[in-house]
């Protein structure tokens, strides 16, 4: 018979977790009865067999609510007649002080269920004199000038969803941040995390970071710049204070005195900075930055989209009859905006085994991924990659100049051509990944002391009308925008799903030789120790909301994840500052 050992340190399973009973109870009443040949000798306890076979299950059905948060904001002309005629028109379609014909895309093009389909009808006729005799006449209804859109194909017509994991990471991957005047810096994401020198008087430099910096007060920041002179670019600087007088500030703001500089060192406007732990010991306690690569797990016929019953979202649906469209067709209905909460489900269990992640063990989440599919070809494609910090005010970034930011990894691309030929429309490119494609994902902090990731900004995916379609003044309208460099519209691509939870805390140990360490499990040679994170067990939360606790049933968790999904337009969501109010300004203008 096989031993079995449980080692509690001193009688807690994970660290936080509640004290288990040491004690032996004795009972003075007996309920022993003699074994008989054929009976078994195992005494079942519920409760363990139920967490043993909740621990052990791998297969995770996932499943939720993907609500659409979205104002159709870009109001421009085309030429396209098929597109022509169903423009939401800011006039009322008579001519009158709107002689262009100029509005807004139908909210069909940007919806996750399209309305506009062609369908199976059936029509009621009079088949005889007899009163109350008809016939059904099958026919069709529906739009088929550019594209046929089914209510099978609805769903999957716009979006796409998939499951998808992060299988390695880049260093490498180039990125550019730009000032208001054009000042820039180009960097790689290995490289570390941007800031503007924002202050400079008395006795200390002000660094102001466009994203979380997630460094504190008495660790060490390396910063790098191609300009600074009298210092060696990369040299490690003790962080005096984090913040100033704004409010959130002290995540976005370092503060470095003067006399940690060489004497004759300039600062430039921009440079490059990277969290160090300990001084000296740079190398092993310094962060590393990088993308996540995301990997492909299921193909577009993996999950079924459908409508929410019982739901009525708070925004009102913006829909109006024109006297006359393009086409001259009388009392048109068209729709500008229709705010959506749809179910997404993914069909078959997810089986988490056979994977590992860009830190080498079984991950501990996945992900939803959303790509918009461009199913009618109206928007350039594919939809180029930023940060948080490659989206402005009142200006647009060079991260997105040209082709450079491109989501290389979308490689299901297709040209087709419209059912209706008109002259200079026929060619047009849509989206359809496979199974196993890479995808960017977020811009990443990793530090092996910590054995933490944290996401410094999760990536987007930016799309811009082509102006030959659709022109809004794309590549005019806005300060910086050119043919090259459109402004367009943005919205997180990647959204993560927790399967299991890593403990916040690390543990470690002076010998390897521990009752069921983690998979996590590393080495660090500096201290001589190993060190690792507690993988809590499906049921247990700690004190700090930390764990998992999914229905379990059949052999399978039941994980629900629903995401608000905000598609935005970059030239008019002005809510893209640091903070509450902008660090750049010494002093709280408005609370």
């Amino acid at each position: 018979m096989e031993e079995k050992k449980e080692i509690l340190l001193p009688s807690k399973r994970f660290k936080k977790a509640d004290e288990q009973e040491l004690n032996i109870n004795l009972s003075l009443e007996s309920s022993q009865t003699l074994l008989r040949i054929g009976d078994k000798d195992i005494v079942l306890d519920i409760d363990k067999l139920y967490d043993k076979e909740r621990n052990e299950s791998k297969k995770y059905k996932i499943y939720g609510k993907l609500k659409m948060v979205f104002r159709n904001m870009y109001s421009g002309d085309t030429s396209y007649n098929y597109l022509q005629e169903r423009l939401y028109l800011n006039g009322k379609g008579d001519g009158v002080g709107n002689p262009t014909l100029a509005g807004f895309l139908p909210y069909d093009e940007f919806a996750f269920l399209r309305r506009d389909l062609y369908r199976e009808i059936n029509t009621a006729t009079n088949s005889g004199s007899t009163l109350g005799e008809f016939t059904y006449v099958s026919g069709a209804t529906g739009p088929t000038g550019h594209t046929i859109i089914t209510p099978i194909t609805a769903p999957y017509h716009n979006w796409n969803l998939y499951l998808s994991y992060v299988n390695s990471k880049d260093t490498n991957y180039q990125m550019t941040y730009t000032l208001t005047g054009g000042t820039k810096i180009s960097f790689k994401s290995g490289d570390g995390i941007p800031f503007r020198l924002s202050y400079s008087g008395g006795s200390y430099y002000e660094f102001t970071s466009p994203v979380e910096h997630g460094m504190n007060s008495g660790e060490f920041v390396t910063l790098s710049g191609t300009t600074i002179t009298g210092s060696t670019s990369g040299r490690t600087y003790y962080i005096e204070s984090v913040g100033n007088e704004t409010y959130n500030s002290e995540k976005y703001v370092l503060n470095v005195l003067k006399k940690e500089f060489k004497s004759g060192t300039t600062v430039p406007s921009l440079v490059i900075g990277k969290r160090c732990l300990d001084n000296n010991n740079i190398t092993n306690s310094t962060s590393e930055y990088y993308v996540h690569k995301h990997k492909l797990l299921t193909t577009t016929a993996d999950y079924i989209m459908d409508n929410i019953g019982f739901e009525s979202p708070i925004w009102e649906e913006e829909k109006k009859i024109l006297f006359e469209n393009a086409a001259g067709a009388n009392d048109t209905i068209v729709e500008r905006n229709r705010m959506e909460s749809v179910i997404y489900d993914f069909k078959e269990p997810f089986t988490l085994t056979g994977l590992t992640n860009n830190l080498g063990y079984t991950p501990t989440e996945v992900y939803v991924t959303t790509i918009f599919r461009n199913g009618d070809g109206y928007f350039n494609y594919p939809p180029k990659v930023g940060y948080k910090f490659n989206f402005h005010d009142t200006w647009i970034d060079e991260h997105f100049n040209g082709d450079t930011s491109l989501e290389t990894g979308i490689t299901g691309s297709t040209t087709f051509s419209p059912n209706t030929a008109q002259s200079g429309y026929s060619s047009f490119t849509k989206g359809n990944e496979q199974v196993g494609s890479i995808l960017n994902g977020a811009f990443v902090e990793y530090n092996k002391k910590e054995l933490k990731e944290r996401i410094i900004s999760n990536s987007f995916h930016k799309f811009s009308s082509r102006k030959d379609i659709f022109d809004h003044g794309q590549d005019s309208q806005y300060s910086g925008s050119s043919a090259t460099n459109m402004v367009g519209i943005y919205y997180q691509s990647h959204y993560k799903v927790k399967l299991r939870e890593l403990s916040p805390y690390t543990e470690n140990a002076k010998t390897k030789d521990i009752f069921n360490l983690p998979e996590n499990t590393k080495y660090d040679s500096d201290e001589g120790v190993w060190r690792w994170r507690d993988l809590y067990d499906h049921g247990y939360v700690d004190i700090d909301g930390y764990g998992t606790n999914f229905p379990f049933t059949n052999g399978i968790h039941y994980v629900k994840n629903d995401i608000n999904f905000y598609l935005r337009n970059e030239m008019f969501y002005s809510n893209k500052q640091d903070g509450i109010t902008k660090f750049k300004d010494k002093k709280i203008t408005d609370c």
